[in-house]
């Protein structure tokens, strides 16, 4: 599984707070996920949800994700076109969340220090090996484990469950109505 995105670089210790404030937990509980998603980051950066394109990818600092577990967060991620979350670490709720989800969040702590906000990053999930298109430079992290793959590439656990039991009609993206 390859990705290639944008770059979005944040820093350590970043409560689930940080990217959608606590007053929005209602949209998320009612799986109102799209207009969630006009909500993330508002606080910080007004005009990220306007400037973030399908296929970015969040670099994060280390004990990203703390606090509250809610599906919110990670679902409006999603929508808004988020392809992964690359950290020096996860709070497990988070990472445990992210890829039941179907948003892999990876710990690659070796990329952290070689981006920047706007770089190119291209990634093989396969292989581990990190591509910074925008100044030249690689990284070699841990390749991801191919029963992972197989939860990110299905898109979360229940339509990897699905699949594997047989059932067709199962929605996508742990079954939440978007």
């Amino acid at each position: 599984m390859k990705l290639t995105g944008r770059v979005w670089k944040f820093g350590d210790h970043l409560r689930s707070t940080y990217f959608l404030a606590a007053k929005y937990d209602v949209l998320g509980r009612a799986g109102k996920f799209e207009e969630l998603a006009q909500h993330v980051l508002e606080d910080v950066d007004p005009a990220f949800v306007q400037q973030v394109r399908r296929g970015d990818i969040l670099v994060v600092g280390s004990a990203f994700g703390t606090g509250k577990h809610l599906d919110g967060p990670i679902n409006a991620l999603k929508c808004l076109g988020i392809a992964a979350v690359l950290g020096k670490g996860f709070s497990a709720g988070w990472e445990r969340d992210s890829i039941n989800l179907g948003l892999p969040a990876l710990a690659m702590p070796q990329l952290y220090d070689r981006v920047e906000t706007g770089d190119v990053l291209a990634l093989d999930l396969r292989s581990g090996e990190a591509k910074n298109l925008t100044r030249g430079t690689s990284s070699m992290g841990a390749a991801v484990d191919e029963g992972l793959l197989a939860l990110i590439e299905a898109g979360g656990i229940a339509p990897y469950t699905a699949k594997r039991l047989g059932i067709v009609d199962r929605p996508k993206g742990g079954g939440a109505s978007h």
